[in-house]
């Protein structure tokens, strides 16, 4: 028999209507209603507690003798496919720390019967991951790991805390002020959440290598640094494509914020980028030479609503990409958030260039004028 012990999640309420009628769910798209005025699929949703499935079946039947064994396992898999029963997997086999249950919860919105909710967040803790950066992003991604609670984080940076920062890295206190932003969050993250080891380094990256150092038994990397523009993410982006790691990319401009993955011989990387603007926007590198020139110094523009929208989305993007719970929704495209609205949309996709592309292909980099200009500066 397919199903052994399954349940209505607990995430959802049973309830009556009316004597005909009867719900799964109160959510806006997570809702079902049952005309069932013979009662018949109620008395088994409701006998759908995580018991043996025999004993609910032998129920149900002594109810309506009518039903045959294939009649409930009918009605059992019309709910599953609904979305709206699940196996009653105990911790894996592992007992999950109270902590992380709620997460387990919500997971269990994306799985059927024939997965198990507690493995994602099996996964998640089984993660090691490298942040790149402690500041506006850096620092907030970090708060909400320290809920997710990966194995391992290696976070680098290499700043002090600035009153200037506490608007929106809520990391960092007052007295933190002067302070190196790695020694305050390697204390911060063992007080949130001492089961996390953490690694904390010192650093300015300036040159694939300086990530590369930190490569080696990592699983997931999480670029929070944006400065020099588009330089910082090239850097980091050479590297985790000869480290072939995945990458989730994040940066905010004024009101809006933007996410992207690279997952090295599967999407296009940065590179393969700067290619398909090239090639398809006449004015891409006119562009790029314009902003450089300036020099563009911008104030730091930053509103911390805005900032953990943007965040928030990097997190639960890396958690995709590690887990599979959903499908990830930066993959090979730029997922962009409006901090305004509250709205977000992707970007066209862009696509491995294996053939020309000099970092993750076979491209020559002479062949392309655009690199030329993030190597000289004006």
């Amino acid at each position: 028999m397919k199903y052994k012990q399954p349940r209505v999640k607990p995430i959802y309420p049973l309830y009556r209507l009316n004597e005909n009628e009867f719900r799964i769910g109160a959510q806006l798209g997570i809702t079902a209603e049952f005309n069932d005025p013979e009662k018949q699929m109620w008395e088994l949703a409701k006998r759908l507690d995580g018991r043996n499935l025999r004993e609910v079946i032998n129920e149900v039947r002594e109810l309506f003798p009518e039903l045959t064994v294939e009649d409930i396992l009918e009605g059992v898999q019309l709910l599953d496919e609904e979305g709206f029963i699940e196996e009653t997997f105990k911790d894996n086999g592992k007992k999950v720390p109270e902590r992380y249950k709620p997460n387990v919860n919500y997971f269990s919105r994306f799985i059927g019967t024939e997965k198990n909710r507690y493995d994602i967040q099996q996964k998640i803790s089984n993660t090691t991951i490298l942040l790149l950066g402690l500041g506006g992003g850096g620092s907030n991604i970090l708060t909400l790991l320290a809920g997710l609670g990966p194995k391992k984080v290696i976070i680098l940076d290499y700043d002090i805390v600035e009153e200037g920062n506490l608007g929106r890295q809520l990391l960092y206190r007052e007295k933190d002020i002067g302070k190196l932003k790695t020694e305050v969050a390697l204390r911060a993250l063992k007080e949130m959440n001492s089961t996390i080891e953490i690694e904390a380094h010192n650093l300015k990256i300036t040159t694939p290598d300086d990530v590369l150092a930190f490569a080696e038994g990592i699983d997931l990397v999480i670029c929070a640094i944006d400065e020099p523009p588009f330089i910082a993410q090239r850097i980091v982006n050479q590297a985790i494509v000869r480290a072939n790691l995945p990458c989730v990319f994040g940066a905010s401009q004024v009101s809006r914020g933007r996410v992207y993955t690279v997952i090295p011989k599967v999407t296009g990387c940065f590179d393969c980028l700067n290619l398909q603007y090239s090639i398809n926007d006449p004015q891409f590198v006119e562009q790029f030479i314009g902003f450089r020139n300036i020099n563009f110094s911008p104030p730091t523009v930053a509103y911390a609503p805005g900032i953990y929208q943007l965040t928030a989305a990097i997190v639960d993007e890396a958690v995709r990409v590690i887990t599979g719970y959903a499908q990830p929704r930066s993959l090979g495209t730029q997922y962009e958030i409006n901090f305004e609205d509250g709205s977000s949309f992707t970007h066209p996709t862009w696509s491995r260039n294996e053939k020309q592309c000099p970092t993750c292909g076979k491209g020559n980099i002479s062949d392309w004028e655009i690199f030329q200009y993030y190597e000289n500066k004006k």
